[in-house]
């Protein structure tokens, strides 16, 4: 009888030695994870007219036009007329308007011979002169460069004299004056589009940016930039110089893992968009997660150190699990209720709940926190039943001041090393570097992978081209 007795007590002693199992909630799917918004470069690249003389002067050391065996009617039988011209000294221009303007002082050297038969003879004769020509750019959708030189040239007199034949050489030219003026001009026009490579430094660019950047060690972490679009404004001259606006659009990402991602597979550069405002500023959208496992071993940490006490029982949490749920997430924890008098935790009454709160950043306190901490519905029935000491709200709140997840050291390592990875010039001849200026306040979303802050950086874009570099 008095093991009866004894039996009877403990059964009905409160939360001793019962187990409680709720039934898992209903959850409806969580949000869809977000696209962030296309990143944007926007680059104006200045390309000094010295630089592009430098290259063209280097280049048309030789001959810039010449004709052979052009034939011609003399007075006494046909001749053959030879002309080369010859850069004198270094090309000079000016970038001024919508055009280039090239000064080219240059020689023309002539030789004519006659063959008649029996008569055989031939002439040479140089002249002293200047060309001057106009240069207009356009990028085609290619991206080829296309410079249209137009001009005219001016020469000394010089006469050839055949016996009694005497010719103006100058007339020789100007009568010719389709092929060699043109074939000079065509030489300014390749030497500008063979080094002002446009769509092969593009080409490199494009490649390179889908390619990871890393952005720190510990952790590992890497900056993912994966062109989409390319926009393009037509070049222009300013200061003395030629001025191509380009702007990208990337979508940014930023990944924390101790692999590198895999690279992004882009396709071929595509036909320019036109660029409606060019500019020296970036902005890149940078999604990053926090797994709900990485947030879940993060409380469980805490708890270790900081148990909970609710009505003034201990409450150890074995297991603790975050699931999104439509508009909040779950919390499913198992866990155990001592009483303060039983030293062997021999009437610990344990079993599975599941909570609901909604994830809220504090941009203040740089934290990520899951607010309004309650029972699911039918976690709440199953302890109104079987631990009526755990109904209501005190556990809720006594958890929720442990779901908090402190991001301000995370925010600023991020800070620090995006900003040092877009401070390195990325690229070949094209280089794009870039200065961070701000980081904007995140949003704050959940998935169904884990908690997912945006994070928007801005900043200044400094760009580089350098001619006939490869």
């Amino acid at each position: 009888m008095r093991y009866a007795c004894l039996a009877a007590i403990v059964c009905f002693l409160p939360l001793a030695a019962c187990g409680f199992e709720a039934p898992a909630p209903a959850r409806t799917p969580p949000p869809a994870a977000p696209k962030p918004p296309l990143s944007t470069i926007s680059a104006t690249l200045t390309l000094p007219l010295a630089d592009l003389l430098r290259i063209i002067n280097v280049h048309t050391e030789g001959r810039i036009a010449d004709i052979r065996n052009q034939r011609v009617a003399c007075m006494i039988a046909t001749c053959s007329l030879d002309l080369l011209a010859v850069r004198t000294d270094a090309i000079t221009g000016t970038a001024e308007g919508e055009s280039l303007s090239f000064t080219v002082p240059l020689a023309v050297n002539a030789h004519m011979a006659v063959n008649g038969g029996f008569f055989r003879t031939s002439a040479q004769g140089q002249v002293q002169g200047v060309a001057h020509a106009t240069t207009n750019l356009r990028l085609a959708p290619d991206w080829r460069l296309e410079p249209q030189t137009r001009g005219s040239i001016r020469l000394s007199e010089g006469q050839l004299k055949l016996g009694p034949v005497k010719m103006n050489i100058a007339e020789l030219w100007n009568h010719n004056a389709a092929h060699l003026s043109d074939m000079l001009f065509r030489t300014l026009d390749h030497e500008i589009a063979g080094h002002v490579r446009i769509r092969a430094s593009l080409d490199r660019l494009w490649a390179q940016l889908a390619k990871p950047i890393r952005i720190g060690k510990l952790p590992e972490a890497w900056l993912l930039l994966a062109p989409r679009r390319i926009f393009l404004a037509q070049p222009v001259t300013r200061d003395n110089a030629l001025v191509l606006s380009l702007g990208l659009a990337v979508r940014a990402q930023a990944v924390i893992g101790n692999l590198p991602p895999r690279t992004a597979t882009v396709g071929p550069l595509p036909a320019p968009s036109p660029l409606s405002a060019p500019a020296n500023r970036f902005t890149l959208s940078l999604p990053v997660l926090l797994p709900y496992a990485a947030a879940a071993q993060f409380v469980m940490q805490r708890l270790a150190s900081h148990p909970l006490h609710v009505a003034g029982m201990p409450v150890k949490i074995t297991n603790l699990t975050i699931l999104p749920s439509g508009r909040d997430v779950v919390v499913a924890a198992h866990f155990c209720v001592r009483q303060t008098w039983d030293i062997l935790g021999w009437f610990d009454s344990c079993g599975t709940g599941y909570l609901r709160g909604a994830p809220q950043y504090d941009n203040q306190a740089q934290t990520i926190r899951i607010a309004n901490l309650r029972y699911d519905m039918t976690t709440a029935n199953v302890l109104l039943a079987a631990a009526k000491s755990l109904a209501g709200d005190a556990l809720g709140k006594a958890l929720q001041s442990r779901l908090v997840f402190p991001v301000g050291k995370d925010i600023a390592k991020l800070n620090e090393d995006v900003t040092q990875a877009l401070a390195e010039p990325h690229g070949g001849d094209l280089r794009i570097s870039g200065r961070v200026e701000s980081f904007g306040q995140p949003s704050l979303t959940w998935t169904s992978e884990g908690f997912l802050a945006l994070f928007t950086a801005q900043g200044q874009v400094v760009a580089q081209l350098r001619v006939g570099s490869s």
